[in-house]
């Protein structure tokens, strides 16, 4: 019997080998093709399941900032009524009672804030914004605006600020400024009877710019380190803990951190011992000039009251106000605070009255509800603008009466026009400081101390209160010279 192989006859085995080398290529080209096949359907259904679910998340961000900004519209006959209430009661009961509701008011409007700016984060919605600012005055309003929370929960926070930090520097102050309440406010409703001290200090400094780091060390804090690192590290973990498991005082602290991401920064937790922590997190500007912060305490000290007196600080005879608003109880609340002013005020409901009146009067400056039948409140602030309604109506001053915590003159195109905001609901003193610094001075009068600077009775008297803030100093000036006191010397 002979062998092929042997004999050296390899035709039978090349035959053999290409039929099994044929018969692998086209097996495996129909592995290929069903891989390719299936992986498109896979890959099809996998995008479509995304799209569905980005479209859920979406629609669900969409609810949460709609529902909060409808809170906060309908919060306006709670503050209306409960202020209007302080201000005309002389019995101490009834005025102990409506600032518990005011405390409580503040509380829900904090957290529908939150969410607000959970679902506009979530959607991507906000940009890093550059603008020179003033890093004592920063410190100051974020500090105060969260001093009602810690008196509620019987705690003081020490407060300790580098006197050679720099004072005027850019940066995102709208972000910083969140970043710092949401901070300052998870360390202070999980605190337990614990101490809060928040530093900023100078880090390094060269070649026209800064790092600054904010640190806030808390004692007795009632929460887990795992839990914040879980947090802080897992995408999932907004809605597995804060909405799921009804963990809303974690939602300061999971904002803090996105915000921070924005402007460039990252939170940094230690958990050095037991229950104390060390919350950390920088920032790199730059510096304007060589001003430096010096002491913030005395400026602190005095910003940190709350005023319980509601009634408007100054009159303005003649003074004509044109406030837009499709809500009657909105009009009420503030005709019922510019009581006693002297000013008129002219109300409109939409903005076809609002054209009419505007053609037929001037106004010293116009209130705009931005939400107005859906791009009425823009087209009329165009037309106005424009000098429709006559030159001296397109030179008054525009405020927008917004539900919108987002909005700012530099991120929120449809308010470039105005001059300023105010959020819904209306805080009478934000009302005042607005009305005072845009209403025409030859209308107004200050008839009573105002604000940063009590018992002022003269230049002198504002320098001490200023402590050195030329530009706190220079604008306590500027009202102390329309005051009933300068006009009466």
């Amino acid at each position: 019997m002979k062998y092929p192989i042997l004999s050296g006859d390899y035709s039978v085995y090349i035959i053999i080998l290409s039929v099994f080398l044929l018969i692998a290529v086209n097996l495996l080209i129909a592995s290929c093709y069903i891989f390719v096949k299936y992986k498109n359907k896979y890959m099809a259904a996998l995008t479509k399941s995304r799209e569905e679910v980005g479209i859920a998340v979406e629609n669900k961000n969409l609810v949460l900032s709609n529902v909060s900004r409808l809170i906060r519209n309908q919060m306006i006959r709670v503050v209306g009524m409960n202020e209007l209430i302080f201000r005309e009661s002389t019995d101490n009961v009834t005025r102990e009672r409506t600032s518990e509701i005011r405390s409580s008011v503040d509380d829900i409007l904090a957290l529908m804030q939150g969410v607000q700016d959970y679902s506009l984060l979530e959607r991507n919605l906000f940009d890093m914004v550059t603008e020179e600012f003033d890093l004592a005055s920063l410190i100051i309003d974020s500090v105060t605006s969260t001093a009602p929370l810690f008196r509620s929960n019987d705690l003081v926070l020490d407060l300790s600020v580098d006197k050679d930090l720099p004072r005027k520097i850019t940066g995102d102050t709208y972000k910083l400024r969140r970043s710092i309440i949401y901070l300052l406010s998870f360390a202070c409703k999980k605190n337990k009877d614990g101490s809060l001290k928040l530093a900023v200090y100078l880090d390094d400094s060269s070649e026209g710019r800064c790092d600054i780091t904010f640190k806030l060390h808390a004692t007795s804090l009632d929460i887990n380190f795992e839990n914040i690192e879980y947090l802080l590290t897992h995408e999932e973990a907004a809605n597995d803990m804060i909405f799921s498991h009804s963990e809303l005082d974690l939602l300061d602290l999971y904002l803090t951190q996105k915000y921070l991401s924005i402007i460039g920064s990252v939170l940094e937790i230690r958990n050095p011992e037991n229950d104390a922590y060390d919350i950390t997190f920088s920032i790199n500007s730059k510096i304007i000039d060589d001003t430096v912060i010096g002491d913030i305490r005395n400026a602190y000290r005095a910003r940190n009251v709350r005023r319980t007196d509601t009634s408007m600080k100054f009159i303005a005879q003649d003074a004509r106000i044109l406030f837009i608003d499709e809500k009657e109880t909105s009009i009420a609340y503030v005709g019922e605070l510019l009581q006693n002013t002297g000013i008129f005020m002219d109300h409109a409901s939409d903005a076809t009255e609002a054209a009419t009146k505007l053609a037929k009067n001037d106004y010293d400056l116009l209130m705009l509800h931005d939400s107005i039948k859906g791009d009425d409140g823009k087209y009329l602030i165009d037309k106005i603008k424009g000098g429709e309604f006559g030159m001296a109506n397109s030179r008054i001053p525009s405020i927008a009466v917004t539900s919108d915590i987002r909005t700012s003159l530099s991120e929120t195109q449809s308010h470039m026009k105005f001059d300023t905001y105010i959020l819904n609901p209306i805080d009478p003193e934000e009302l005042e400081k607005i009305l005072i610094e845009y209403m025409p001075s030859s209308k107004m009068e200050i008839i009573a101390d105002y604000g940063l600077f009590p018992g002022i009775r003269s230049a002198e008297d504002i320098r001490k209160y200023a402590e050195g803030y030329e530009d706190l100093y220079e604008n306590a000036v500027k009202i102390y010279k329309r005051s009933k006191a300068y006009k009466e010397k």
